[in-house]
């Protein structure tokens, strides 16, 4: 018997509680129809979507649309499309982030410490590329923020975010360029003050290691290389951002055009330039002036030339010296 194509446009207005939203998710085919949705540039009728949906009774597959129409799907009388809701899911489903968990163990990369210039080394776990300098001692940072154990290996560098899709088919040099990249774009957003996560309005504050000495590379006080630190906290989601100073600046439009006048692209980096973007942006000099309001320079050098900003207590860029 034919199948008949439900009201289009049930429940249009709906919104769904995280637990609803959740528990709605919790059945294959109601994920494979956002699947199918997701593959498609424009609506699909009902009868096209039953049919590419792997569901021989249609009373059933109209019971799992109806659940996602409102909240994941948009029906109209042209058919049926994702939602943003549902293009969320469907874009964390096909990353990996909520099924795959891929691990590369400690390798030696064709890519320089931007501190001294010896190879580094990178792994993946936990969704994160984790970078060691085969040389130096690297740097530190708040251990809440980065992976557990990583801050206590010698050579720490830092991570970087890489969601599982992000790791298949890549050699582990082009797996830490693709990470590198992504990070960067975060980086961007987050310094603007806008959450890469969820577009909230970001928390901002520093904290300075009054005693800081980091002569030998580290601080003993703070095990940091940076007594400046800059801090985001979101409001709204459970993303953080915490790492030197320079974070706060790498959206500001003086620095992006230091780095790239002289050919040093933050966003696209060319083969091998990675670690000219980040010797810029990590192997600066700073001098806090006063704690208490905040004032600190922070200058950074590229080819023998030197760009200074000057920030203020409300983190803003108060004068620029070329």
């Amino acid at each position: 018997m034919p199948v008949e194509d439900p009201d289009p446009n049930p429940k249009a207005d709906s919104t769904l509680s995280p637990d609803e939203a959740f528990a709605t998710l919790g059945n294959e085919t109601r994920v494979e129809i956002l699947r199918t949705l997701g593959e498609e540039s424009g609506p699909l009728s009902f009868s096209t979507l039953f049919d590419r949906v792997e569901v021989d009774d249609s009373g059933q597959f109209n019971y799992h649309l109806d659940k996602l129409v409102g909240h994941f799907v948009l029906g109209t009388d042209e058919g049926y499309t994702l939602r943003q809701a549902g293009r969320r899911v469907i874009e964390a489903v096909l990353s990996g982030a909520v099924t795959d968990a891929p691990v590369v163990e400690r390798t030696r990369i064709d890519q320089p410490c931007h501190y001294c210039g010896a190879d580094i080394e990178i792994s993946v776990r936990q969704d994160r590329v984790v970078k060691y300098c085969t040389a130096c001692p690297g740097r530190n940072a708040d251990p809440s923020t980065t992976l557990a154990g990583a801050v206590d290996e010698d050579g720490f560098l830092g991570t970087l975010p890489i969601p599982p899709a992000g790791v298949q088919n890549r050699s582990p040099v082009e797996v830490f360029e693709a990470a590198w990249t992504w990070a960067n774009l975060e980086f961007l957003a987050e310094a603007s003050g806008v959450c890469s996560r969820c577009s909230a309005a970001l928390t901002e504050s520093v904290t300075v290691c009054e005693a800081h000495d980091a002569a030998n590379g580290l601080c003993d006080r703070c095990e940091n290389r940076h007594a400046v630190q800059f801090h985001a906290d979101c409001p709204n989601c459970i993303n953080d951002l915490h790492g030197p100073f320079v974070l706060k600046l790498v959206s500001r439009t003086e620095l992006l055009a230091f780095l790239t006048s002289r050919g040093r692209n933050p966003v696209a980096p060319s083969r091998g330039s990675i670690a000219a973007v980040d010797r810029v942006h990590m192997d600066y000099d700073e001098a806090v002036l006063s704690t208490d309001p905040f004032e600190a320079r922070f200058t950074f050098s590229a080819d023998a030339d030197t760009l200074t900003l000057t920030v203020d207590d409300s983190l803003d860029v108060v004068d620029v010296e070329r």
